[in-house]
């Protein structure tokens, strides 16, 4: 009876994993079938026209060129942090290092709305002499002299893609440091080769950390690569791959309609998936190595050991704080500052007016707590069937690994990890290209957006389950039973109650992430009754700014969203088990 149970079991974990599996391939692939017939291209004539067409061709180099910056600044703000934050005894650790986090779950229209603030005509860097929206003083000199168009704005992009990855670089590299042996920097530093810094450099600090730091720099060059709600605001006169595609996906796969957005879409479409499948391969990699720790101590007893932080430490993680933050209490302030022209003198008021009117619905398609509704209704939706198949998903993998299959887990953890290797504009035109398929008349469903959230929280609920799920003692279970427990309450003190805390973080996060899904719900859903608050923000920013009221009212839609995600991350860092300082 036991063995028959188990293998119902386990074919009910293969069913979810397969279908899994079908849900990220089936729409995808559909859509690259209809993009072929509507254009009458195969996909190898397809990727040869991508680099024939000087539109796709520039927008491969923007992105290129914008994702390689943008890891670099990243890695010149982040490593300094990391490095400060891990070699000394700070107070409130976990509290800073949640701050330094909270970037990377903000929603991506939200970072954007902030930097937009911080760039603005008022805002705190044109008070400064730092001009990146119109680009006058040194800004256009620098213009003039390097020859590169927008320079303004590319540097608002890549401060802006910094600020979002920074916690990624925090979250892998400091941990790494707060846990090496003390001992092993005293040892190298009585030997020839240790004593110089820059010794010290090449023979440990690089062998140790290095891992860690290229594989923090591959992940930023990914959601950097597909970044598309702060490339749409920040550098609207130039189109990454994944703007090029999200714009021209509107027209994309009808017939005798428009085939040169569908030629573009389809190019795109398999040039970066290629890229992305190599990423993530490469970032599988780098990943492994990382989790091939070193020696290890506790984590206070090695900040114990090494004492305070210096003047330089405080300076270092102020500055970074302040970097988190600021644009984040820059939304806020802008949501009640309306800016008005009279007689040609422009004046500020402070008023609740632009939260009065988002609100009502005024001047919008959607009022504030409608959207606020639809997107709370889509995040628990997501968060049921997330967690229940990322859950299934951890299991199996750590079954596999039990049971010496593991070329198997391997392959099973990899379909966990494919929608971070496809984009949230793929994910949401494949959908919408698969529908026009199967059904036209499935748009009319509200329940269309929730297939990718799912799809696109899921693999952070894997992350976050499967290391709890290998921690597991099976004595428990072992004793559970001589106790003559039933399966059910076994389970659930064997299992359950031991993992309450890492549900409680991948739920948290599940409902942060899809409140704050942005790319794939703009593709499916838009000026419609079933908007979301990302969406909201994005239309009320997309209208002309006559109306004073307008730019503050996005704002105010904004800090709704923003607040909604600080306090479930602030959540999920709460009930976070001890010992889990890295991930997310």
């Amino acid at each position: 009876m036991g063995k028959g149970r188990s293998l119902i079991f386990n074919l009910a974990q293969w069913v979810i994993i397969t279908s899994f599996a079908l849900a990220i391939i089936l729409p995808l692939l559909y859509a690259i079938i209809r993009l072929e017939s509507v254009t009458g291209n195969s996909s190898l004539d397809s990727i040869i026209l991508f680099f024939e067409n000087p539109e796709t061709l520039d927008a491969l180099k923007f992105t290129m060129v914008e994702s390689l910056f943008s890891v670099i600044l990243t890695l010149i703000i982040g490593l300094p942090l990391a490095w400060q934050l891990g070699r000394y005894e700070w107070k409130h650790i976990p509290i800073i290092r949640s701050l330094l986090s909270i970037p990377f779950v903000m929603p991506a229209i939200v970072a954007a709305m902030g930097f937009l603030a911080l760039i603005d005509q008022d805002g705190p860097l044109q008070k400064i002499g730092i001009d990146l929206r119109s680009e006058s003083g040194f800004i256009g000199e620098i213009s003039s002299l390097t020859g590169f168009e927008n320079t303004g704005h590319f540097i608002a992009l890549i401060v802006a893609h910094a600020w979002f990855n920074i916690s990624l670089i925090v979250r892998m590299v400091e941990p790494t440091l707060s846990t090496m042996d003390p001992s092993w920097e005293e040892q190298l530093r009585l030997l020839p080769a240790g004593n110089s810094r820059l010794g010290r450099i090449r023979n440990i600090w690089l062998p140790f950390i290095g891992p860690a730091i290229a594989c923090a720099s591959a992940l930023c060059f990914v959601f950097s690569f597909t970044s598309f709600a702060l490339v749409k605001w920040l550098t609207p006169n130039n189109s990454t791959m994944e703007s090029l595609m999200a714009e021209s996906g509107g027209t994309a796969g009808i017939y005798n309609y428009r085939v040169d957005t569908s030629e573009i879409v389809l190019a795109i479409c398999l040039v970066q998936l290629i890229i992305l499948i190599t990423a993530l391969g490469f970032t599988s990699r780098l990943q492994r190595k990382h989790s091939l720790r070193h020696a290890m101590v506790s984590e206070s007893s090695a900040r114990n050991s090494r004492g305070k932080p210096t003047i330089l430490g405080r300076i270092t993680i102020l500055s970074g704080l302040i970097f988190t933050l600021l644009p984040l209490i820059l939304i806020t302030w802008s949501s009640f500052i309306v800016r008005t022209v009279e007689d040609g003198i422009v004046s500020n008021e402070f008023t609740l007016a632009a939260w009065e009117n988002v609100w009502a619905g005024d001047n919008s398609t959607i009022a504030l707590h409608e959207a606020l509704g639809n997107s709370l209704i889509y995040a628990l939706i997501t968060l049921v069937f997330s967690l229940t198949i990322g859950w299934v998903i951890a299991s199996t993998i750590n079954r596999l690994e039990l049971s010496g299959k593991v070329r198997m887990a391997k392959i099973v953890d990899l379909i966990s990890l494919a929608p971070l290797g496809i984009s949230a504009v793929m994910i949401g035109l494949g959908i919408l290209l698969g529908i026009l398929r199967w059904s036209p008349s499935l748009f009319n469903w509200f329940m269309v957006p929730v297939l990718p959230h799912v799809l696109l929280t899921t693999p952070f609920v894997v992350r976050v389950m499967l290391p709890a799920i290998r921690s597991l003692d099976n004595s428990f279970e072992e004793q559970a039973k001589m106790l003559g427990l039933s399966e059910f309450r076994i389970w659930i003190h064997s299992r359950l109650s031991f993992l309450l805390g890492p549900l409680a973080v991948a739920g948290s996060l599940t409902i942060a992430f899809s409140l704050g899904e942005f790319g794939a719900t703009w593709i499916l859903v838009r000026s419609g009754s079933w908007d979301t608050l990302s969406i909201l923000v994005d239309q009320l920013m997309s209208q002309p700014k006559f109306n004073p009221l307008i730019y503050p009212m996005a704002m105010a839609s904004a800090t709704i969203l923003m607040a909604l995600t600080f306090v479930l991350f602030l959540l999920a860092e709460k009930v976070r088990p001890s010992g889990e300082g890295s991930g997310f």
